[in-house]
């Protein structure tokens, strides 16, 4: 750990520690951004933004063990007998649409890190600063179209997403393959859905079997 954050975190925690009972969101927010500032760096930190609308704290477990929870409040205090906070940091990373998720920051007690923070999702082209090595949306739309079955029933465009069972960033591409319009009006019918590696173009998986009910694809969208 960078000496100077060594510094910041030991001092901050110590002034946590004398004035436990006054522990500010302010205070847990610029502790978990210390923490994530040691992970990615700098840089990549300006892609991070706290979330506190869902960022929360643990209390102890009751009889039925049963452990409550409570949003963290901005310019607000946590309560004294605490046992977790968990922060959540949204991360966007501008220059490629798509290539965003987030991850929670978990404390203890002591305020350590409970658990490593997780940052597969960020590409390695990102981590080494240079441009994006993903197949472009047009050559996914390319290769969706070679698979797809044509209908008239439209389809949408490629998107990115980072798959996280397959630790990847993959482009997903819903198509209706059918379409019913039963007695209320409601339209159901299938959906095929075809997942594509982003970074090599290879087709992942191909499933047919998804039904739906009133899915309305933007205009914009439709191929």
């Amino acid at each position: 750990m960078n000496r100077n954050y060594s510094l910041f975190i030991f001092l901050l925690l110590l002034t946590l520690g004398l004035n436990a009972q006054r522990l500010r969101t302010e205070k847990i927010i610029d502790l978990s951004e210390n923490y994530l500032r040691e992970a990615v760096g700098q840089d990549l930190l300006n892609y991070f933004e706290p979330t506190e609308n869902i960022s929360y704290y643990k209390l102890p477990a009751n009889k039925f063990g049963f452990e409550n929870t409570k949003k963290l409040k901005k310019h607000g205090r946590i309560r004294k007998n605490w046992t977790k906070i968990w922060v959540f940091w949204n991360f966007n990373y501008s220059e490629v649409n798509g290539v965003r998720s987030g991850l929670w920051i978990k404390l203890n007690k002591k305020l350590e890190l409970i658990e490593p923070i997780e940052l597969d999702y960020i590409p390695k082209f990102v981590w080494e600063k240079r441009p994006s090595d993903f197949i472009s949306v047009e050559k996914a739309k390319l290769i969706g179209d070679k698979h797809l079955t044509k209908t008239e029933f439209g389809r949408e465009n490629p998107k990115l997403k980072f798959d996280n069972k397959k630790s990847e960033y993959i482009y997903e591409i819903w198509n209706k393959k059918t379409q019913e319009i039963d007695l209320d009006g409601k339209k159901h019918g299938v959906l095929e859905i075809i997942k594509i590696s982003a970074l090599t173009g290879k087709v992942i998986e191909i499933t047919n079997a998804v039904s739906y009910t009133h899915l309305t694809l933007p205009t914009s969208d439709l191929v």
